[in-house]
């Protein structure tokens, strides 16, 4: 399909309204959820065994802490400002990720879970003062039934969407729902918004944007549609047509199957004996068997891939994979002997 009858297609996606629903620090979240008492500390929740920070809540980012440094890196500041720490629990954060979209379910039929923290809601039929209202329905539902705080963005794409969303999470005169539905409230949205905050253009997009000084996204939006086409490509000019408030990016109503899964961890020790890492690695490919199996899914080959710790500068590092075509697609952990 041409993009000029994409446009034609969607000149009424302005009426439409879709809703980006963002759980906040969603697995430091978690951990208060069982412990009120950390309501308003710092937290941090750190990867398997330990080795990274992977989340923070929002008054561990005042702190300076930064996302996946490494912990060793970050433990003066941690200790100064007894900041309370946690190991990776995904069992848990899955369950509740499961409660939140469950939730979510219930206030429209059209959902699109986008991650473990974030889903798509098609709430048209509403005017913006009724939008407003359910939105605020909605996050007081969450909070009161499952224990987690969200932020919801509400505009005429996708994109615009993660926009009002990432205002109605970092401006607190939003009180957590923003509606992005007026022209002059988009302009001034997309004035706050640097370009690299759009979602689909990324760092390097980002960099060769700024040469031709485009600092933000409203610039972006303003651009000669063709210059995008030809420097950009497809994907760019559908950012370009979803911050001109027509649809490109549809809700995805039925999740496609995954490609590939991973179960990976980083040791809290080195590991010296063969024996230890086979355990390990044994363990590990009965935990993947285990998720594909959750999913009806089956695999026709495995990789298994090894590194030391980059971390440590005083000795050569070392890594290595390979990967194993199997003789039938499984989902079997179980040797056939």
């Amino acid at each position: 399909m041409s993009y000029t009858k994409l446009l034609s297609r969607n000149h009424n996606s302005v009426n439409q309204s879709i809703a980006l629903i963002d759980c906040n620090n969603f697995y430091a979240s978690c951990e208060r959820i069982f412990n009120p008492k950390l309501i308003g500390k710092p937290i941090v929740v750190l990867s398997n065994n330990d080795g990274c920070i992977i989340a923070r809540s929002k008054e561990a980012k005042k702190l300076g802490i930064k996302m996946g440094e490494p912990y060793f890196k970050a433990k003066n500041i941690i200790e100064k400002n007894d900041v309370k720490v946690f190991s990776s629990n995904y069992s848990l954060y899955g369950d509740i990720s499961q409660r939140v979209m469950e939730t979510l379910s219930s206030f429209s039929s059209e959902v699109e879970i986008y991650s473990i923290d974030e889903a798509f809601l098609g709430l048209n039929g509403f005017e913006n003062f009724e939008l407003n209202t359910y939105c605020r329905h909605i996050r007081q539902t969450i909070k009161k039934w499952v224990g987690i705080p969200v932020s919801i963005g509400v505009s005429s794409t996708k994109t615009l969407s993660k926009i009002a969303n990432h205002l109605a999470k970092k401006q607190s005169d939003y009180k957590g729902v923003c509606i992005l539905k007026n022209k002059i409230e988009i302009k001034k949205a997309l004035e706050l918004t640097s370009i690299e905050e759009v979602w689909g253009i990324g760092k390097r997009l980002s960099l060769f944007l700024k040469k031709y000084n485009i600092h933000n996204a409203y610039q972006f939006s303003q651009m000669d549609r063709g210059w995008i086409r030809k420097n950009m490509g497809v994907v760019g000019e559908k950012t370009y047509l979803e911050l001109n408030s027509v649809s490109c990016l549809d809700l995805d109503l039925v999740p496609s199957d995954k490609q590939s899964c991973c179960v990976s961890r980083s040791f809290s020790q080195p590991i010296e004996k063969l024996f230890d890492l086979e355990e390990s690695i044994s363990t590990y490919g009965s935990r993947v068997s285990e998720k594909i199996r959750e999913e009806g899914l089956v695999a026709e080959s495995m990789s298994v891939f090894v590194l030391t710790n980059h971390f440590n500068r005083r000795e050569k590092q070392y890594s290595n994979s390979i990967k194993l075509h199997l003789p039938f697609p499984t989902n079997n952990s179980i040797k056939n002997c």
